[in-house]
């Protein structure tokens, strides 16, 4: 059976103003139910493709599948079956919370009955029940995201495009929507696509991440694998008793397989896989050479190392 949410085929867009080629012969899949994160460096794409598949911009070639059919910009099937939240909030500021989710339910031409039905799922499901007769403009920063996020939920797409939509959110807000999300994506079987510049909120989220740089895909995988195949894994941290010389790296570099190692003031770095099995043999090299560990930290490599080393450049706003 084919799982595929949406299937990007040798995608490509040319500006022909000024000869840029912004998608050039994307092949990718987003699957139902997964949550995708999607990254990438100005300049590197990343916008044109998303106005590609929300049907605002059309491509020079290729084609874009939702459930194996094309549909065109201007088809009211596409309008149906994608929701988009911008970064930007957008809703009408002197309505009411129940008021902005009714005027863009009958948009999408829902009966009565089952838009407020829908309604009352979302402001329940988002903790806005207690603040539907309020104006919009007098909701917290983070009681607004979560309006825009339901006006965005609310004709039930099947896939849900989030911009940039957690910039500004207190930790209790974004830990509350990651729970919300990953509930729609895995029990609704839906399709969620979020761009983020916090990468750790990509991390955190996303069942997979692509990396695009320059119109290209250049990897797709789970958070962990990109990290263990791009980021070497775990960083590990040794603080030893005394200074040591380049003898010392080079005896605990030969030690196990797969590391590189480094020299910080009396920090000794190792960049490995699996890291923890390799500890006991790293300390009794460092030990059998007369010095003691002080200190020992393990941590993982961050989707942000992996990002550099795939794109030559940090992530920018």
């Amino acid at each position: 059976m084919n799982n595929s949410a949406i299937r990007i085929q040798n995608l490509t867009k040319f500006y022909e103003t000024n000869k840029v080629k912004a998608v050039d012969s994307l092949d990718l899949d987003i699957f139902k139910g997964e949550i995708f994160g999607l990254l990438g460096p100005n300049g590197a794409g990343e916008t044109t493709l998303i106005r590609m598949l929300v049907g605002l911009l059309k491509s020079t070639s290729g084609q874009i599948l939702f459930d194996g059919e094309e549909l065109n910009v201007n088809s009211p099937r596409l309008k149906n079956q994608i929701g988009y939240v911008p970064q930007e909030t957008a809703f009408w500021k002197n309505l009411t919370v129940y008021e902005n989710l009714n005027v863009i339910g009958t948009t999408y031409n829902i009966p009565n009955k089952e838009l407020k039905e829908r309604i009352n799922h979302l402001l329940e499901g988002l903790y806005l029940v207690d603040h539907k007769k309020k104006l919009a403009s007098k909701l917290s920063g983070g009681m607004q995201r979560r309006l825009n996020l339901a006006m965005g939920m609310v004709h039930n797409p099947r896939i849900l495009l989030l911009d940039e939509v957690f910039v500004g959110l207190d930790p209790q807000t974004r830990n509350y929507l990651y729970d919300y999300l990953r509930d729609f994506a895995s029990k609704e079987n839906k399709t969620i696509i979020i761009t983020s510049h916090l990468m750790e909120i990509v991390d955190a989220l996303s069942d997979r991440v692509g990396i695009l740089d320059l119109g290209k895909m250049l990897a797709v995988d789970t958070p962990e694998n990109l990290k263990n195949t791009y980021g070497k894994g775990d960083i590990l941290e040794l603080e030893i008793d005394k200074e040591f010389t380049e003898d010392l790296i080079s005896k605990v570099e030969k030690s196990e397989k797969d590391l590189e190692v480094e020299k910080k003031d009396q920090i000794i770095i190792v960049n490995t896989l699996n890291a923890i099995s390799k500890i006991p043999e790293i300390l009794n090299t460092i030990e059998n050479e007369g010095f003691s560990v002080l200190d020992v930290k393990i941590a993982k490599q961050s989707l942000e190392t992996v990002f550099i080393s795939l794109t030559g450049k940090e992530l920018r706003v």
